[in-house]
């Protein structure tokens, strides 16, 4: 049996410092030499000692004395008050058993493996291994039960054995185990124990203190100054030399269960375990470290991937920041080797596993300063990295950049006169190069970008390196990683001394100008300080184009939206009909022509960039750093003016104004595209596709791709038609975790939980149309009362629609913007429609009743469940079930995950042989995986709990609703504590709204009334021949009017009040009279209209007596018997007995 290396060795171990003061314990990592054999031999004894703990819980003291002034043969003593070793002759053995177990191999009481043990031993070799490595070895025990002490001494490596000296217990005394012994150092080749195996000795004595909570462990008669496996780890913190910011201590230790004690700190010496199995010190760790290092790092690694999109960390990177202390008390454990360094027993077997609570990873996360330690150190390997991979040396000629037309004298020694013309797009370089013809190209060169620039702030190396377009602008340029270029000498060596941002005028060209203005101040920020290598060249967004003078054509050009905005507030009314507008959607809209002229002129066209001062830099930082969120929000919030625009008529614009002044323009348009309404639910995209398919009347299918064409033709949408087609896809996804109401029906295949949607098909092949339940949830009734957007004199979709539930509520919304985000889950309609009906008849009467339960969030087809878990907070969990002792089967995924990545856990499950296999019987709509373990792990799931098992499965997840963020009428950002207050801001607006339409209704039956009521009369008087003179007479049709208005009948005009034009020819105000054909004055045709005269009079005075709040509640009540007969959506009848009487 190996006991470890007879010779000395040198390795790094922790020991105690010797120099503290008082009861201070500091553990710190040290090179000594010592023998690991002899070192065994004593751990074992004091291993056998700790497990007495376990045998008897009324075991208070544990001494060591480690004797040494016998140099050459020193003494070793471990006593322990704990239940003494029966004084008994063993029945098979027929001797006695203190001597059976300490001077006889392979004899012990921990073989049977069927039976529970926390012991460190098992093999019934420990204590005879140090009996046979010691010169001389003494047992001695007291023992209550018989009332006999024992002692027994062996000598010469337990060759000879002296016979067991017994006499009687003294009066008083109790329970106890001796053990002394003399280590033969002979064997170990030494003279006497050095000073450096004293202290590894001593920091086991001190382990021995940490592992046992109320045991008094003392060494030498001292008694050690730590009080459990907490105080224990404290001492290492002196050593990590770690801190928070806020200055505390940065150690978190959970007491998880009675099995589990853990501890966490920061390592800066890469990752370090301490840590025990059943008292038995594990040096090299195993799979007990592996169990929790796993939990630990995947989770924190998680946490740096979200707060740090740009760091896409993993549990490896991680694990060197991380020092783990672990006390843990495994079943039956298993070693590789008799030294027990390494426990091998296989997670399934532990008995009782470390599921560390959620608080345990928050402290983590929030306390330890791992995360901050491990992002700094991942950037600093990308940085260096960086220098490597990025730099690129001058050149003369480049060939290896696809659509680069380089200046002829680029990386030459006039580079400095040279200018790179960055253009947004081909289309873009096809105007610059048209322009060239002016300026030519010995100075000038023009590279054309693809959209977005990569937002490099706080990018990883492997984002740059494989970002073309970053490496293509360093090539061209001539940009060298870390370079300063704080002098005209060092900028000279550029391939090029100027760069010209060439994009569109719009918001998103604005965006990519200030990401490339952000590559340069990440990497090179005294680039931006030079007053000369940055210019923008810019050119109208918007021309109109005066109609009235044909010959000299009137053209007016405006650079940017607000620009353009104020001058068409500033016109008179209808005199914007004069000019015909042109919209420049991109820079491919201008012609050749208008190139020329653009660089005939190029001063007039080129805005100077200009540094002012630090705060453009701070400003540039704000606005692209990924952790600046609040100060981008109090940014947007502060200084936001829709009519903002920078004048280019002063040729410079500094840093700072183009922050505050023209990008923070596209941050509020990026805000208004990626958050919702609070009103409707509805993003810009979305509003303008349900305009577009309203206005169209589309009741019949519809290609999405042709859609997606009629809808940007129609509501002057200004950006590309893939958006369009996203958004299509998504307003008509139906499958579990998408939308609870879809507003256009899925014709084809929309997407699938397989992939979450992302398998839908092309939008060439699927169709769509309004679904049945739309303009139940919009009214057509309400068309004529919202507030239409203007674009170009042309009304396109309203700035929100106002349906009769709260949409935002029942498909919920995700998106990020700039300086906000959110994200509302989904909730039952059946549910909110009650709760409406609830809040409209608590309005109607002074009893408010009982209100009801908090809204949770719910999605249609969902067959998991859903709780409240804390504030603000749900968790939602799939379904598992037992088939058979060896068949699991999973018929539900919680809310966001989808099959295909649910898959990938299963096969890590699989590889990690925590199942046997698994086979998938997915329908359509529902989940089934079935689960095959092995007969010996199948005992370990049966006896979790349902919980315990759906963690373990990962059938678990998060829905906060601490970030529903949607803008409110006002169209103000507004954050949304509760689904209650999204319904508190809805309530009052629709209620508004349904006050206007009874207006309008009212007076739209007062004027059909009030036309019929006229057509009847003329019918009667022309029959009854009191109006002959205008059949007989020659009179013109002024004189007709006359008549007929001395007669008291009503104008036209004045039952048309719903129509902007007048009438200009008063002459025409009684056509709907006079044009009447003679069929109208027949006596069944003049009893039908006098019938509808009178149904419509009868409407009129119904409608006065409705409220808004019945005309309210009879549509929620249409809508809810809808959804209820649609099926999938299941009324709450507990509470609809009274709401739906």
């Amino acid at each position: 049996m190996y006991i470890g290396s007879m010779e000395e060795v040198t390795e790094n171990v922790w020991v105690v410092n010797e120099n503290t003061v008082g009861n201070i314990v500091e553990m710190y990592l040290e090179s000594i030499e010592y023998v690991p054999a002899l070192y065994k031999i004593f751990d074992e004894i004091i291993v056998n000692a700790l497990d007495n703990k376990k045998r008897d819980c009324k075991m208070k003291a544990l001494d060591v004395v480690i004797d040494t002034t016998n140099e050459k043969q020193p003494w070793i003593m471990i006593y322990n008050d704990g239940r003494g070793i029966p004084v008994q002759i063993h029945p098979t053995e027929q001797i006695y058993i203190p001597e059976l177990v300490f001077g006889n191999l392979l004899t012990g009481s921990n073989f049977d493996d069927h039976s529970t043990r926390f012991t460190g031993g098992r093999h019934g070799y420990g204590a005879k291994l140090t009996n046979i490595f010691s010169n001389t070895f003494i047992v001695e025990t007291g023992d209550t039960v018989t009332g006999m002490k024992y002692k027994q001494i062996w000598r010469n490596n337990m060759r000879e054995l002296e016979e067991p000296h017994i006499e009687p217990l003294s009066a008083g005394v109790k329970d106890y185990t001796r053990i002394s012994f003399s280590p033969d150092l002979k064997l170990f080749q030494l003279e006497s124990l050095s000073t450096d195996i004293l202290r590894l000795l001593k920091k086991r004595v001190y382990d021995v203190a940490g592992c046992v909570d109320d045991v008094k462990v003392s060494l030498n008669g001292s008694v050690i100054p730590i009080s459990g496996f907490e105080s224990y780890i404290r001492g290492f913190e002196f050593h990590q030399k770690l801190s928070t910011t806020k200055g505390n201590s940065n150690c978190v230790t959970s007491r998880v269960n009675k099995h589990w004690h853990i501890g966490v700190l920061p390592s800066e010496v890469g990752f370090t375990q301490v840590s025990f199995v059943n008292g038995i010190s594990t040096l090299r760790g195993g799979t007990h470290v592996l169990h929790v290092v796993e939990q630990i790092t995947r989770r924190v690694a998680d946490h740096i991937v979200k707060k740090y999109s740009e760091i896409n960390a993993t549990p490896a990177q991680v694990k060197p920041y991380l020092a783990v202390y672990i006390n843990c008390m495994i079943e039956n454990p298993t070693f590789d080797s008799q030294m027990k360094e390494c426990l091998t027993s296989r997670p399934s077997s532990f008995g009782t596993l470390c599921n560390l609570p959620e608080r345990f990873f928050k402290a983590v996360i929030r306390d330890t300063g791992i995360v901050e330690h491990t992002v700094q150190g991942i950037r600093s390997k990308q940085r260096s990295a960086l220098m490597k991979k990025v730099s690129t040396a001058r050149s003369k000629s480049i060939f290896n950049v696809p659509k680069l037309e380089d200046a002829n004298l680029a990386g030459g020694s006039q580079s400095h006169e040279c200018s790179l013309i960055l253009t947004e797009g081909d289309s873009a370089k096809a105007l610059a190069v048209a322009g060239l013809a002016v300026v030519g190209r010995d100075r000038f060169g023009v590279f054309p970008l693809r959209g977005k620039l990569l937002n490099v702030r706080d990018a990883t190396v492997n984002q740059l390196s494989k970002n073309s377009e970053f490496m293509n602008l360093c090539t061209i340029l001539g940009l060298q990683m870390g370079e300063s270029y704080d002098t005209i000498k060092k900028r000279q060596q550029l391939r090029y001394g100027h760069v010209i941002v060439m994009t569109d005028q719009d918001y998103d060209g604005s965006h990519i100008k200030g990401l490339l203005f952000n590559i340069f101040h990440t990497f090179w920020p005294n680039l931006l300080r030079s007053s000369e290598f940055i210019q923008v060249f810019v050119t109208p967004i918007i021309k109109a184009t005066s109609k009235r003078d044909s010959k000299h054509e009137k053209v007016l050009s405006f650079y940017s939206l607000p620009e353009y905005l104020d001058w068409r507030k500033s016109l008179a009314a209808n005199e914007g009909k004069n000019y015909y507008i042109k919209y420049y959607k991109g820079l491919g809209t201008s012609t050749s022509a208008e190139a020329r002229e653009y660089f005939s002129n190029l001063n007039k066209h080129l805005i100077q960039m200009k540094w002012q001062s630090e705060e453009d830099g701070q400003l540039l930082e704000m606005v692209f750093s990924k952790s600046r969120a609040c100060d981008r929000k109090n940014w947007l919030l502060q200084n936001y003016d829709s009519s903002s625009f920078l004048c280019r008529k002063q040729g410079v614009f500094s840093y700072k104004d183009f922050v505050n002044q023209e990008l923070i323009q596209f941050s509020h348009a990026d805000n208004t595209r990626s958050i919702p309404s609070a009103i409707d639910g509805l993003k810009t995209s979305q509003r303008k596709v349900l305009f577009a398919c309203l206005k169209r009347k589309l009741f019949q299918e519809m290609k999405v791709a042709q859609l997606a064409g009629y809808c940007s033709e129609h509501t002057a949408y200004h950006h590309g038609e893939a958006s369009l087609h996203s958004t299509i896809v998504n307003m008509a996804q139906d499958y579990v975790g998408s939308n609870n109401i879809t507003l256009l029906y899925p014709s084809g295949q929309f997407g699938t939980r397989l992939q979450g949607g992302k398998d839908a098909a092309s939008p060439r092949y699927i169709f769509t149309k309004l679904n049945k339940h739309t303009r139940l949830i919009y009214p057509e009734e309400d068309d004529a009362l919202l507030n239409y957007n203007d674009d170009d004199g042309i009304s396109v979709e309203p700035q929100y629609y106002v349906p009769i539930i709260p949409m935002l509520l029942i498909n919920g919304s995700e998106g990020i913007g700039t300086g906000w985000s959110t994200y509302i889950p989904n909730h039952n309609p059946i549910e909110v429609i009650d709760r409406m009906l609830h809040l409209l008849d608590s309005s109607n009467s002074r009893d408010h009743g009982v209100p009801p339960a908090s809204l949770l969030p719910w999605f249609r087809g969902f067959r998991g469940s859903i709780e409240a878990a804390g504030l603000q907070t749900y968790t939602t969990q799939g379904t598992i079930r037992h088939l058979n002792p060896t068949t699991l089967e999973i018929l539900e995924l919680p809310i966001g995950k989808w099959i295909d990545d649910y898959k990938k856990t299963l096969w890590d499950f699989l590889q990690k042989k925590l199942i046997r296999s698994f086979t998938e019987h997915h329908s359509e709509e529902h989940v089934c995986f079935r689960i095959q373990l092995s007969r010996a792990d199948s005992t370990f799931f049966l006896d979790m709990s349902p919980i315990e098992l759906v963690r373990f499965f990962k059938l678990e997840s998060k829905l906060n609703t601490n970030n529903m963020h949607a803008f409110d009428p006002n169209y103000t950002l507004q954050r949304f504590s509760s689904s209650d207050d999204v319904i508190k801001a809805f309530l009052p607006v629709r209620l508004d709204l349904y006050n206007r339409r009874k207006e309008y209704l009212v007076k739209k039956q007062q004027c059909d009334v009030l036309e019929l009521q006229n057509r009847v009369r003329f019918i009667a008087q022309v029959s009854a021949g009191d109006l002959q003179c205008i059949l007989t007479r020659k009179m013109t049709k002024h004189q007709v009017a006359a008549v007929l208005d001395s007669q008291g009948y009503t104008p036209e005009q004045e039952f048309r009040y719903d129509e902007k034009s007048t009438n200009d020819n008063p002459a025409s105000d009684f056509d709907y009279l006079l044009n009447m054909s003679m069929w109208s004055f027949t006596l069944d045709k003049a009893n039908r209209l006098e019938k509808e005269h009178l149904e419509r009079l009868t409407e009129l005075r119904k409608l006065q007596k409705t409220t808004p709040e019945e005309m309210w509640r009879r549509e929620l009540l249409t809508l809810r018997g809808k959804l209820v007969e649609n099926g999938g959506y299941q009324p709450n009848d507990s509470k609809m007995s009274s709401l739906t009487r």
